[in-house]
């Protein structure tokens, strides 16, 4: 694991009061006084904003933000595919504008696919920005870190109608028409301190800015943990729409099938019930992931983790088949933003056990029609030319 990596590990462990010790104390001091200094930061810059000493910049195309305020998965990737889908069936020309968080690719304004051709590789685009790539046909996929250049570039080459600002919360400089604030049901907000003492991007108090709050992954949390959540949203922000959803297994998928776009042969859900499996991830939640496989009905879980976004080695690969050989487990199975970054020797080898993708969709339970709604509102305002 790389050096980067142990850090980042260590950090959240420390944040999250799994590191004992004196020197977690003073670090924990010490992190402290930086997210007061941070917290300071934050709302002279949106203060700034507020009262046009700087500027927001506003798209010829309605812009909707999909967001959070916490550091780490909140199921943000399969969701933006969701809503990208649902505009483009209602006859919208969409893109997508992602950071491009740890893409090899450092230019402006990079095209990682035009909705007909992927031109970059998961290297240079970066895994959450490819796998919206790879699953999203039709819909272009366009990173940078600033999302005026990229956005008018979607708008000029690719002729947008509606951008999804995948990402997007924080990201003040360009007007949107249309916040959407993810919830893990699972994680809340965090350890409720700002970075880089806990996990808040900013403070609880600024949901008030957010039009709709869409809480994930409500199956896996108990109705305390809603109410709780549904608290205070209320307390912050009262007129916002709130939406639930599921992330719901589908199927599986052989990784060597996966990789090259077959899904000829899909796996049941069935298949693994009662069996012991490995299962491989380097998400924001990993938790979560491993509570879906037990959910099917798996009857043990061997839980493999690497750090949010890690790129899996050939030599790590054989290695985590030869445990989970050694485990005797029935199968390895990961996710679809994992699978992107598996090398592809390793998927094309010959492997003594399968290797599976988990197949998930996105189900808007609660308040779906209001979203659909709201989303139509925003999105027509401009009409389809």
């Amino acid at each position: 694991m790389r050096q980067r990596e142990v850090l980042q590990i260590y950090l959240y462990k420390l944040v999250h009061g799994e590191e004992p010790g004196i020197l977690a104390v003073l670090l924990l001091g010490l992190l402290h006084i930086l997210s007061v200094i941070y917290a300071v930061g934050v709302s002279i810059k949106l203060h700034l904003y507020k009262y046009g000493i700087l500027k927001q910049h506003k798209l010829d195309c309605q812009v909707i933000s999909l967001g959070n305020i916490t550091v780490g998965g909140t199921g943000k990737t399969p969701t933006a595919q969701r809503l990208a889908t649902i505009i483009q069936e209602m006859g919208y020309r969409v893109v997508i504008l992602n950071r491009g968080y740890r893409a090899g690719w450092d230019g402006q304004v990079g095209l990682v696919s035009d909705g007909q051709k992927i031109y970059m590789t998961v290297t240079e685009a970066g895994d959450e920005a490819y796998l919206l790539a790879k699953s999203l046909p039709g819909i272009p996929v366009v990173i940078g870190k600033n999302r005026i250049l990229t956005g008018q570039y979607a708008v000029k080459e690719l002729k947008a109608q509606v951008v999804i600002l995948d990402d997007g919360y924080q990201h003040w400089q360009l007007a949107r028409d249309l916040d959407i604030v993810l919830i893990d049901s699972l994680n809340m907000f965090g350890n409720n301190f700002l970075l880089p003492r806990g996990t808040l991007r900013e403070p609880v108090c600024n949901l008030a800015r957010a039009q709709a709050f869409l809480l994930t992954k409500v199956d896996q949390s108990n109705d305390d943990a809603r109410d709780m959540i549904h608290g205070t949203l209320a307390r912050y922000n009262d007129k916002a729409l709130v939406v639930e959803s599921i992330h719901q297994p589908k199927c599986f998928v052989e990784i060597e099938e996966w990789y090259k776009g077959l899904r000829t042969t899909d796996v049941a859900l069935e298949t693994i019930r009662h069996q012991k499996v490995v299962a491989l991830s380097a998400i924001g939640n990993p938790s979560s992931f491993e509570q879906t496989l037990l959910d099917i009905g798996v009857a043990e879980v061997c839980g493999v983790r690497y750090a949010d976004h890690h790129d899996y080695t050939m030599a790590e690969m054989q290695d985590i088949m030869e445990r989970s050989v050694n485990e005797k487990a029935y199968a390895l199975i990961t996710t679809e933003k994992d699978a992107v970054k598996i090398p592809p020797e390793f998927i094309h080898s010959d492997r003594p056990l399968p290797l599976y993708v988990l197949s998930i969709a996105v189900h808007f339970t609660e308040g779906y029609e209001d979203l659909m709604e709201l989303i139509k509102k925003v999105a027509g305002q401009k009409g389809v030319s």
